[in-house]
Formats: C-alpha cells, structure tokens, sequence
C-alpha cells in the first residue's frame, strides 16, 4: 500500500449508516459513483457515471425562482408541472456547474457525488464502531461499482480492516483479473451479482456479456479463497424464469461449491423515482414480483442443496 493512501479519493454518493442487507450485522455502506453496466432495471441510476450529478424533486419545489437566477446558461425556467407552478432544468443547457443546489431553499435540487478521500470517509464509519461491533457488523463498499475505481477501494478496505472492521463488497465483477485481486484480496466477504446465466442475454439486459463475470467469481472463491454469496436481482419477465435460476444454481452448485450461498433480491421500484429525478426514464411495465413467485425460485435453488434466501 502506497505511503498516502489515506489520500486517494473516489466520487462517493451517499453513506449510509445501520445498513442491515449488505453483509452480516449492522453496517455502513459506502455508494461509490461509476458503474461499466447499464441494466435496464438499476436501482442506483445516480450511480452509472462517475462523477456528480444534478438530481431535481419537482414534489418539492414551490417554483420561488431562486434556482433560475442562480442559473447561468439559462437552463431553467418556471412553468406548470403537474398542476403548479416549478423550475423545469432543460438538461441539454445545463453546464452542471451545480449553482442552482445551493440556491435552492426547499431542497428541491441535490448534487449527487462528492470526491471524498479515504480518511473522510473512514472518519465517518468510525462514528458507528459501536454498533458496528455489538452487532458483528462492518463496512461494505458498493456502489455503482468499486471496481472502477481499484485505488480508492483497495485503499479504503485496506484501512477498513487496518481499523479493526470486518469489510465487505458488493460488486458486479466486470473488470480485469488483476483489478479484481488488487480489490477482492482486502475484502473479508464477497457479495457478487450474476444477472443472467446467458451471455447474449446477459449482454441485451446490461450492456455487457457475462464470461468474464463468472471468470472473476470462480477466481475469487476457488484463487482468492474469498467467502462469496451470490446474490441475483430477481426481475420480472427479465432473469426470473426457472430455466436461468436453474441455470444459476447450477453454476454454484458445480463451478464453486455447496457452501456458497444464493440471495435471491426481489426487484423494488426504486429507481423510478430516481430516474425521473436525473430527467430520464426507465421500463415503467416492470412488476414487483409475488411472494408466490419468489418462493417457487427460492425452491429450486434449495433443489441443488444450496443456502438459498430471498433478499440480502
């Protein structure tokens, strides 16, 4: 590890404290920006690009204009929405320089992503290292995604576990080996996504195929010997069918081992909001799927004699 290492920063979008689905106890979860996927259902639209982002709430703004003179390429402007009056942002005039979140006094505008170095962020999981400890928690690193920013995560683990905490990931695994090694070896636990087990498909729902995704998971359990869970975000009319969830559990079945366990993560509608709040939009037809539904998928993972459970 470098001599500054406490120094390298990373474009963080949130810290969220008392996390309790990623990884074992009470946690902190650290939101880095910059993702290489683009699935069509993300929860964390906010976290795709790696750097800051404007995010608007038209609920709650009162239209009082202070945004529009804030502004200076002229990219707001005041109009009806949904029955009163709002700053509507034309996002191709926005310069981003990000004038109009402090003007706003309604928090009706929200700058997503801060550069924040490894001490600050360790600064603020420390705050927690009481319920942290009483409950075997620890700090997980997600995102987004860690691996696109190998220095910062490698870094931040490193000095995670430098300060006594148990460290996790939660990642996608689409990155080089030697990324993947740098990153995963700090990590005490691996929680890695497998979106579909068919790399055409796989490739049509994300942007990208799979191969190299199941290389890095094999890798980290069998070469790193790092505890992993996968974990599949179960989406309706996408990857729920009982061919691609047998087709997982096969996988872990055969390629890792009957110790790892499957987190079967129900979609939720999240990142609707979220989407409309960037001024973009996503597959509104997608449904939550039943508890019925959930628990038929759960069965055939247990079918391979796998752990298997529905949600992180």
């Amino acid at each position: 590890m470098t001599e500054n290492y406490m120094d390298v920063t990373a474009p963080i979008f949130n810290i969220q404290s008392y996390s309790i689905h990623d990884g074992p106890g009470i946690r902190v979860t650290v939101f880095i920006k910059g993702c290489p996927l683009r699935c069509l259902w993300c929860a964390n639209p906010e976290s795709n690009l790696a750097r800051p982002q404007l995010m608007t709430y038209s609920a709650k703004c009162t239209g009082c204009g202070r945004c529009t003179a804030a502004c200076g390429a002229g990219a707001i402007s005041i109009s009806e929405k949904d029955g009163k009056m709002a700053a509507i942002t034309d996002r191709a005039l926005c310069t981003e320089c990000f004038a109009c979140v402090p003007a706003c006094p309604h928090e009706a505008r929200e700058l997503a992503g801060e550069e924040m170095t490894v001490r600050q962020v360790l600064e603020k999981v420390e705050r927690d290292r009481l319920f942290i400890e009483t409950s075997g928690g620890g700090m997980t690193l997600s995102g987004g995604e860690c691996l696109m920013h190998p220095d910062f995560s490698e870094a931040m683990l490193y000095a995670a576990r430098e300060a006594g905490f148990h460290t996790a990931v939660e990642s996608c695994s689409f990155a080089p080996n030697e990324v993947v090694a740098r990153v995963f070896s700090q990590s005490d636990l691996c929680l890695l996504d497998i979106k579909h087990m068919d790399s055409i498909t796989h490739k049509k729902l994300t942007g990208v195929p799979n191969e190299l995704i199941l290389d890095n998971i094999r890798y980290t359990y069998h070469i790193l010997k790092k505890p992993v869970i996968v974990r599949v975000p179960t989406i309706p009319g996408y990857n729920d069918s009982e061919a691609n969830i047998t087709a997982t559990a096969r996988f872990v079945s055969e390629k890792l081992g009957d110790d790892v366990p499957v987190h079967l993560l129900p979609y939720h509608r999240l990142g609707e909001s979220k989407n409309e709040s960037l001024g973009k939009t996503m597959d509104m037809s997608i449904e939550v799927p039943s508890d019925e539904h959930m628990q038929e998928l759960l069965e055939i993972v247990k079918r391979f004699g796998l752990n298997g459970q529905i949600g992180g």
